[in-house]
C-alpha cells in the first residue's frame, strides 16, 4: 500500500527501503576509529530522533572530508583520514639543557646573590641609577618657584650601592607584610620594625620610589606604549637566554601582573586570581624557568595582536632545533601547527572546537566517558576528542592515538598520551607564577611601569636565579630563604655609621610662636620687609609686608619670620 506525504507525492515501499539503507550507512560511517581501538572503544548509535540538516554549498565545501586527490596536484589541506601514526619526523633535539658549562664551573660554590647578579647585573642597575637621576633633575628644573619647601628639593643623586639597598628594602617588604609603607619606619611597639631604619630614612626611600625610572624621559618614544620598560625587558630577556638552555619540551602561556589603575591595555580575565592587570606572555620550560617574556600592549601591538604572532615572536630563537611546544586552546590551531612543522618544531595543545579546518566528524562525535574519536591529516596532524568529565579537544603533530595508564587517586586510569604529556609540561608557567607569589613584594601602585618593572626584577628574575641556584649547587632551600639572603647582601653593604653620615644633619634653629594676643604681638616679617624695600621702596614695604606672630628663637636678634622666609634661611640655605 502506498503512502502520500504532505505535498501529495507517492511514497512506495521501495523508496522507504532505500531511505532506511541510506540512514543505516550514514550511522555506521559517522565516527572514525582506528582498527586497533575498535574493540576497546565502541560508539553505539543512540535511539534519539534525528533531523536532517541541509547545508549551504559553502558550508559543505568547508566541512566535508575530502578524499584523496586524483588530479595529480598537491593534496587539499582539509583531508582527514583514520589515524595511522604517520606523524612527520623532525630533526632530533641535541642541545644540552640547563645551565651552560661556564656557569656550572664558575658558580658551583657561589651564594644566592651571585646567581641573582647574573640576571640583575650591575649594568642594568647602573642604567636605572642614571635614568632615575636624570628624571629627578628634570622634574626639579621644571618645578615652579612657589614650592620651595617641596621634599623633592632635598634630592641628591643616587648611586649603585644605594639602589641595591632600595631594592633590598622592597624585597624585605615582601617577606615582612605591614599595612602601610610608613609602618616599616614606625617606632610603634606593635606595628613598627627596626630593620628599615638601619638601611635608609623613610623620606629618602619615598623620594627614590617617586623618582624611580627605567628609560629616557623624552617624547620621541611615545608611539611605543612600553617605551618606559622596553629597554629593561630586552636586557632581562638577553640574560634569561644567556644563562639557561631550555629542555626539548617548552610551553607558552600568559600570566597577569595585578593592576587596577587606568591604562589602555589593562586586561580583564575572570579565570585568573587577579582579574585586572597587565598581561604577560611567557615562554617557559620545566621546572618553571622563564626563557622569554613579552608584554601585551593592546590591539595595535603587531607582535602580540594574534596568537600566531605571539608564538612565533617568543619562539624565534628556538625554531629549527627539534623542540616540542605545548600551548593552550587560545594559541593552538591547524595553521600554527603547519607553520611550526615547517620550522622543525612540534606542536601539542588543547584546541577550541570552533577552529577552522578541523574534521567535522570528530568535533560533533557523541561520546561516553572514556571513549574517543580521532582523525589524522595528510601531513600527520592528529586531532582527537576524548571524553573525560567533559569533552577534551587536543591537537598534536607528535602523537597518534596511543593511550597510557596513569595512577589517579590510587586508581589506574587510561589516558591519551597527548593529554599525559600536555599535563606534564604545561604547568611550567603556573609553577613560575606560583614561586613568584611566595613573599611577593608587589604593592598597590598608580604607576603601571613601576609595578611591571618591579615584578620583572624582583619576581621573574629572582625565580630564574632560584631555579638556576638549585640546579647548579644541588641545594634545596625555600624561596623565602633565597629572598632573605639577597636582602642581607643588598642592605648590608654599608655600616650604620656611614648611613647616618649621609643623612642631612638637623639644624638647631626653631620657629617659635610668641605668646599673647595676636593683634598686639604681631610684627613685620624682617626678611619680607628687606625684599620689598629693595624692589619697591620703604613706603610700599610698610603697607605690603606680612605681619606674623612667629620668630626664630636661636638667631641673635630673634627676628620675626614667616614660614617661607624661615625655610629659605635655615632649611634650604
Amino acid at each position: 500500500m502506498a503512502d502520500f506525504d504532505d505535498d501529495g507525492f507517492e511514497i512506495t515501499e521501495d523508496i522507504l527501503t532505500q531511505l532506511n539503507d541510506i540512514e543505516i550507512s550514514l550511522l555506521n560511517n559517522s565516527f572514525q576509529l582506528s582498527s586497533e581501538d575498535e574493540d576497546d572503544y565502541q560508539i553505539l548509535p543512540t535511539k534519539k530522533k534525528r533531523r536532517r540538516i541541509i547545508q549551504s554549498d559553502s558550508e559543505i565545501s568547508e566541512n566535508e572530508a575530502v578524499g584523496p586527490d586524483t588530479s595529480g596536484s598537491t593534496p587539499s589541506t582539509n583531508v582527514w583520514t583514520e589515524p595511522k601514526g604517520n606523524q612527520r619526523k623532525i630533526i632530533p633535539f641535541t642541545e644540552i639543557s640547563g645551565a651552560p658549562l661556564h656557569v656550572k664551573l664558575s658558580m658551583s660554590n657561589k651564594s644566592p646573590v651571585d646567581f641573582y647578579s647574573l640576571f640583575l647585573t650591575d649594568d642594568i642597575l647602573q642604567q636605572i641609577v642614571n635614568h632615575t637621576n636624570c628624571y629627578a633633575i628634570a622634574k626639579i628644573t621644571n618645578m615652579p618657584e612657589a614650592t620651595p619647601s617641596a621634599r623633592i628639593r632635598k634630592w641628591h643623586p643616587t648611586n649603585l650601592t644605594e639602589m641595591k639597598q632600595f631594592f633590598g628594602l622592597i624585597l624585605f617588604m615582601g617577606l615582612v607584610k605591614l599595612v602601610k609603607l610608613a609602618d616599616y619606619w614606625s617606632k610603634d611597639k606593635i606595628t613598627g620594625h627596626p630593620f628599615s631604619r638601619t638601611v635608609m630614612s623613610r623620606n629618602r626611600f619615598e623620594l627614590l620610589l617617586q623618582m624611580l625610572h627605567f628609560s629616557d624621559n623624552d617624547d620621541h618614544n611615545k608611539e611605543d606604549r612600553l617605551h618606559r620598560v622596553r629597554q629593561l625587558i630586552e636586557n632581562l630577556n638577553s640574560n634569561f637566554k644567556k644563562n639557561y638552555t631550555p629542555t626539548e619540551d617548552i610551553c607558552i602561556d600568559e600570566s597577569m601582573v595585578p593592576f587596577r589603575g587606568r591604562i589602555i591595555f589593562r586586561q580583564y580575565n575572570k579565570q585568573k586570581r587577579h582579574k585586572y592587570g597587565i598581561k604577560e606572555f611567557k615562554l617557559c620550560t620545566i621546572p618553571g624557568y622563564t626563557y622569554k617574556v613579552s608584554i601585551y600592549a593592546g590591539k595595535n601591538d603587531e607582535t602580540n595582536n594574534t596568537p600566531t604572532n605571539v608564538v612565533m615572536s617568543l619562539c624565534g630563537d628556538l625554531l629549527n632545533k627539534g623542540h616540542t611546544l605545548y600551548t593552550d586552546n587560545w594559541y593552538t590551531s591547524v595553521d600554527l601547527a603547519r607553520q611550526l612543522i615547517d620550522q622543525e618544531t612540534h606542536l601539542v595543545g588543547t584546541i577550541r572546537k570552533n577552529r577552522r579546518k578541523l574534521p567535522k566528524d570528530v568535533v560533533t562525535a557523541k561520546l561516553r566517558k572514556g571513549e574517543f574519536a580521532a582523525a589524522e591529516s595528510f601531513d600527520g596532524i592528529t586531532m582527537m576528542k576524548w571524553k573525560d568529565k567533559r569533552d577534551v579537544y587536543v591537537l598534536s603533530t607528535k602523537h597518534s592515538i596511543q593511550f597510557h595508564d596513569v595512577n589517579k587517586r590510587d586508581k589506574i586510569v587510561s589516558k591519551p598520551k597527548i593529554v599525559v604529556d600536555y599535563n606534564k609540561v604545561k604547568g611550567a608557567v603556573d609553577l613560575a607564577d606560583q614561586l613568584a607569589a611566595y613573599s611577593t613584594p608587589l604593592r598597590k601602585s598608580l604607576k603601571w611601569h613601576k609595578k611591571l618593572a618591579i615584578n620583572l626584577l624582583l619576581n621573574t628574575s629572582l625565580v630564574n636565579a632560584y631555579i638556576l641556584y638549585q640546579k647548579v649547587t644541588n641545594k634545596k632551600i625555600p624561596i623565602s630563604n633565597f629572598r632573605k639572603s639577597i636582602v642581607e647582601s643588598f642592605c648590608m653593604q654599608t655600616n650604620i655609621k656611614e648611613i647616618q653620615d649621609e643623612r642631612p644633619k638637623r639644624l638647631k634653629h626653631k620657629l617659635v610662636k610668641k605668646e599673647g594676643k595676636s593683634s598686639i604681638v604681631r610684627r613685620s616679617c624682617s626678611q619680607c620687609y628687606k625684599n620689598i624695600v629693595q624692589s619697591q621702596g620703604r613706603k610700599q614695604a610698610k603697607n605690603k609686608v606680612k605681619k606674623v606672630q612667629t620668630f626664630c628663637d636661636d638667631c641673635p636678634n630673634k627676628p620675626f619670620l614667616c614660614l617661607d622666609c624661615f625655610n629659605k634661611a635655615h632649611r634650604f640655605a
